[in-house]
Parts: C-alpha cells; sequence; structure tokens
C-alpha cells in the first residue's frame, strides 16, 4: 500500500468515489482541489481516494489544500521524510497518474535501484493536470498530432493551477513557527515539464523577480520541452532560481520525444538531445545523458526509464539525498559539453 497525496485542476466527477476527468475543474482552468489516496495491487491499480472536503460558507471557510499540507508537513515533522512533488506527463489518466506517482515511490524508497545503499523514505504528492490519455503513436498520425497538441495546450494552460499550488505551499511555509530540516523536490516527467514552464512564467507575473527558492532537487526526466529552454525569459530561464539544483536527464535515444520533434513539427527536445547551450547553463543546472544505459528492451519507447531503468532511479537516488554531483557514483563529466554521461557500473 501506498498513499499518494494529490492536487489536480480536473473536473470532479464523484466525490464520493474520488473520480476526475480529463477536463478543467468546472469552477476554472486553476481551481484546485485535493486529497489523498492508498494505492495498491500488484500493478498499482487499486485505489481508495478521499478528497478533501471544502466549505466555503462557513467562517472562517474550510480549505482542503490547508488539510493536506498539514497532514504533510506532520509526516514530515514525525517520520524525517523528505516529500516529492510528481507532475506525470501526456496520455494518462488522474488513476493513471496515482499509479505512476505509486510507482516512482516505491523504487525510489526500495533498495531495487542496484545500489547498496539503504532504502529512504518520501512522502509522495501528485500534481495532476487534465491530459485526455491519448497516445502519442498510434496507427493515425493525424488523429495522434491532434491529441498530442491538445494536450500541449492543457499543460499550457495548467501553469495557472500548479502556479497556484507553488504559492499556497510557500505561504503555508513562511506561516509555520517552527520548521522541520526536511526538503521539498520536485519531478516532472514529459509534458510534466511544460507545465512547470507555464507556471514558473505564471509565478513571475504574479510576484516578478520574488521567486522563493522552495524545491531544494528538480529532476527533469525526458523532458517535452524547448532544446533552448534555459535560454530564454519566456520558458525556463529563470527555473534554477527557485530550486537549490536542476538535474536534466535527457536520452538520445527517446523515441516518444522524437516523434514529438519530427512528426509534430516541434523544435528539438530538451529531453532526448539536452540543453542547446551546455557550456553556458547556469552554475545549479546538471544535464545528465542517460543513452547508454537505456535498453528498448527494458522500455519500448525509452521515454519511461525514470521508473523502468534501476542505472536511472539509482542516480536519482543520489541525487534526492544531496550527494555532490561530482561525487555521484557512476557518472562521467564530460567537459567540452558540460554534461554527466551515466554509466553501466556505479563504480
Amino acid at each position: 500500500m501506498t498513499k499518494i497525496y494529490f492536487g489536480t485542476n480536473r473536473n470532479l466527477i464523484d466525490e464520493q468515489e474520488g473520480d476526475f476527468g480529463s477536463n478543467f475543474s468546472d469552477d476554472g482552468l486553476a481551481n484546485l482541489r485535493f486529497g489523498e489516496a492508498e494505492v495498491t495491487g500488484d500493478d498499482f491499480d487499486q485505489y481508495d481516494i478521499q478528497v478533501a472536503s471544502e466549505d466555503f460558507d462557513v467562517d472562517p471557510p474550510t480549505l482542503g489544500s490547508e488539510e493536506i499540507l498539514e497532514r504533510v508537513a506532520q509526516e514530515m515533522r514525525s517520520q524525517g521524510e523528505d516529500t516529492v512533488i510528481f507532475i506525470h506527463g501526456y496520455n494518462t489518466s488522474f488513476r493513471g497518474g496515482l499509479t505512476q506517482a505509486a510507482k516512482l515511490h516505491q523504487v525510489l524508497t526500495s533498495n531495487n535501484s542496484g545500489t547498496s545503499e539503504p532504502a529512504f523514505k518520501l512522502n509522495m504528492c501528485l500534481f495532476s493536470w487534465p491530459s485526455d490519455g491519448s497516445l502519442l503513436l498510434s496507427d493515425s498520425n493525424a488523429a495522434n498530432a491532434i491529441a498530442y497538441y491538445n494536450d500541449r495546450l492543457d499543460a499550457a494552460a495548467s501553469g495557472a493551477a500548479f502556479a497556484r499550488s507553488f504559492l499556497k505551499v510557500a505561504d503555508f511555509i513562511n506561516g509555520l513557527e517552527t520548521r522541520c530540516q526536511q526538503n521539498l523536490h520536485l519531478i516532472a516527467h514529459s509534458m510534466g515539464n511544460y507545465v512547470l514552464r507555464h507556471a514558473l512564467q505564471e509565478l513571475k507575473n504574479q510576484v516578478g523577480n520574488q521567486l522563493p527558492r522552495l524545491f531544494d532537487q528538480i529532476l527533469m526526466m525526458a523532458a517535452d520541452e524547448d532544446e533552448d529552454a534555459f535560454d530564454r525569459q519566456d520558458k525556463l530561464f529563470d527555473l534554477p532560481r527557485i530550486t537549490r539544483r536542476t538535474s536534466v536527464y535527457f536520452n538520445r535515444g527517446d523515441l516518444a520525444l522524437w516523434a514529438a520533434d519530427n512528426l509534430k513539427g516541434r523544435p528539438p527536445r530538451l529531453g532526448s538531445d539536452g540543453p542547446i547551450q551546455p557550456r553556458q547553463l547556469p552554475r545549479n543546472v546538471y544535464p545528465i545523458d542517460c543513452t547508454r544505459v537505456i535498453s528498448r528492451f527494458t522500455d519500448p519507447s525509452e521515454h519511461g526509464y525514470y521508473i523502468n531503468v534501476p542505472r536511472v532511479v539509482a542516480d536519482m537516488r543520489f541525487v534526492l539525498q544531496d550527494e555532490i554531483p561530482d561525487e555521484i557514483p557512476g557518472r562521467k563529466y564530460i567537459p567540452e559539453t558540460n554534461r554527466y554521461r551515466l554509466l553501466e557500473a556505479l563504480t
């Protein structure tokens, strides 16, 4: 059994069953509901979902966000657990996002990642945006192009909702009388990084240059984002300001991102080629080339390696445990391209 906290801007279909759909909330693009789910089953496909109650007619109003933030904070204090916020990618239903979050939690907290390090504890929080759950690759390129473009529009529109979540968390932390010593991290997969870009832009619209450093580590996995994202103010130029370190994992054999690039008319992807100007990156941004350790036999699309490839998971664990980037085992630094290459062996 794995507990997953969640926030979502999807439409609520059935509050009793905790069912959310593939459209935006009926109360607006940035409206959020919060809750927690117990995810069980051999493939993490059974769910007990509890949506946090809200009541705006009482004084003070009952807010689901405050209830969930209090629960997470209590677990961080009492259990000594860091917390990871996970943003899923395209082609993901709400319950599919819970499954991905539970699988990610399992591989990060168990000792199945090829290391001798002991398991460590994490809280897992999911931000689920209304992907319409359509496949990127199928027999109909035209239909897939439309589905992909629709997901991309929904991801961009969801930036405002994630920015609201970001500010809620920041305000909650600032209001605490005493703070624990645990850290807050962010992992974004695939098109979830596009949500992150638009959230960053919305944050800048709201707070200007006063961006709070909320995260300790941001891990960008297989980012469906432009390769020049860190060079442009309208993309991710300011992302390093909200985190202590950013790790950009990419795979030159990522077939899903190749399709996004070549079939959908997008520029080269950050998640397949890495940053276009790696030598000009901020000092706290680290490109990590995973190509050598990923096999098509492990993941046919080579896009879900953040869960499926133990060597990548092992590296992520080291990052989340705040190992010095230059001292993480199984990496080779390539000075001419200012990037790390993952090696098959940890030694």
